[in-house]
């Protein structure tokens, strides 16, 4: 009974939720003589506006000799540029009441900036301003490498496990660029030569590899207007990029391996191969949530509160191509890594085997649908579905039916990505051991 209460307490709330975003997001897309694609939606609700740029490149565009180049220009981009002094980009966006990051993956490095209303057109100048003549000098470039290679000592190699995703990846994939991370290879940033990085600049940070979008409470006339005041004038990119094709070949048998690493206690890292952004990969974000969403889910009941772990987790990584789902296992103290693995694949094995039950599958459909729902009444939310839609799928008209391609899914189709992905010969397993432990 208080399982029956929960469930319609959920989707109570998820109704509520998507029922307080019915209405279609509008927008208007164009593009500008130079390649730059524009969308911008009007919102009168907030007294703020977004200003985003979407740039398609990521670190599988790199150089394999060269990796880390999209993870260092996203702190390049921040240096200035020939009109903002070094180290005043973040104090003016702050001075005028606003607040701004961005963020680097595998396809594509995204910069925005949260600024009130009155403030857009400052906001525009200085993302025009990055983009026709960002501060790529030889004091920004050795000083960012610095601050890259940092980064990755701490948040990589310093940090207990940090290296999982890099140890699956470079064993899931042996052609495809998905095989290292964007955090790169220390030694590709330290050798890099300013022309290097400068060339890297004049290829992709062009109008022509990138979508604009504007968020917030806009006049959508004077935007245009701004928008082609310090856009307009910044020349097409003409340099051939680099866009990999490479399909990789299916794992033939799962792959195993043992890394040991500066950890205390054991630990069990699993990446299964999966789906692009596709049909697939939707069923797959459900199918996660069911394993791994709440206090009711499959490895919390299963795995965790029969306290064979201390600490699980399954995501999925939905990337422009075939990626990688993650799943972890920190066993708990007198259970072995391979009686945890033990646990944990049989959990894969159940899904493949059997439907899931309603009850599971509408918990999990309504907890999607409530963050899906939820997301589009921010507008920073807004901005980055709009921005993703059209750089993956030049499609942005998507952020409208996002909601139907999760409800379409059926439990049969879970089971089929199950049988299709969730397989042994379709995953990398790694057990992290302490370093003392190694002969």
């Amino acid at each position: 009974m208080k399982k029956l209460f929960t469930i319609l307490s959920f989707l109570l709330l998820m109704i509520l939720t998507v029922s307080a975003q019915t209405e279609k997001i509008k927008f208007i897309e164009y593009d500008l003589p130079n390649g730059l694609h524009v969308i911008l939606h009007q919102d009168h609700n907030t007294p703020n506006v977004v200003v985003s740029l979407m740039y398609h490149v990521g670190a599988k565009n790199e150089d394999p000799e060269r990796t880390g180049f999209a993870h260092l220009f996203e702190h390049l981009m921040f240096e200035g540029s020939q009109n903002i002094a070094r180290g005043d980009y973040f104090k003016i966006v702050q001075a005028a009441g606003g607040e701004l990051n961005a963020n680097t993956t595998q396809d594509r490095t995204y910069y925005f900036e949260m600024m009130p209303a009155n403030q857009l057109e400052l906001a525009l100048w200085m993302e025009a301003e990055r983009m026709l003549h960002a501060n790529i000098d030889s004091i920004g470039v050795a000083t960012q490498k610095g601050v890259v290679i940092e980064e990755r000592n701490q948040s990589y190699d310093s940090r207990p496990y940090g290296t999982f995703m890099e140890e699956l990846g470079k064993r899931a994939f042996t052609t495809h660029p998905y095989r290292w991370q964007t955090i790169g290879d220390p030694e590709h940033i330290r050798n890099s030569t300013f022309d290097d990085v400068f060339n890297f600049y004049k290829t992709y940070y062009v109008p022509n590899n990138t979508v604009l979008v504007v968020v917030g409470d806009i006049d959508e006339a004077q935007t245009k207007v701004w928008i082609e005041k310090y856009f307009g004038d910044i020349p097409r990119g003409d340099r051939p990029m680099n866009r990999p094709t490479v399909v990789e070949p299916p794992l033939a048998e799962e792959v195993r391996d043992v890394v040991y690493d500066k950890v205390q206690l054991p630990g069990v890292f699993m990446g299964y191969r999966a789906p692009a952004m596709n049909k697939e990969a939707y069923a797959v974000e459900i199918l996660c949530k069911i394993l791994y969403g709440g206090n009711s889910s499959r490895f919390k009941t299963n795995i965790d509160d029969k306290g064979l772990a201390m600490q699980t987790l399954v995501f999925p990584y939905i990337l422009e191509h075939p990626g990688l789902t993650y799943v972890v296992g920190i066993p708990n103290v007198g259970v072995t890594v391979e009686s945890l693995e033990e646990a944990m694949t049989a959990e894969f094995e159940r899904v493949q085997n059997e439907l899931v039950s309603e009850d599971e599958f509408k918990m999990a459909m309504a907890s999607k649908e409530f963050e899906v729902a939820g997301g589009l009444t921010r507008i920073s939310n807004i901005a980055q579905s709009l921005a993703n839609n059209y750089t993956y799928f030049r499609d942005a008209e998507r952020i409208n039916q996002e909601l139907s391609f999760y409800q379409d899914i059926t439990r049969e189709d879970l089971q089929e990505v199950a049988q299709k992905y969730f397989h042994r010969n379709n995953r990398v397993v790694l057990y992290y051991l302490p370093e003392s432990e190694k002969d």
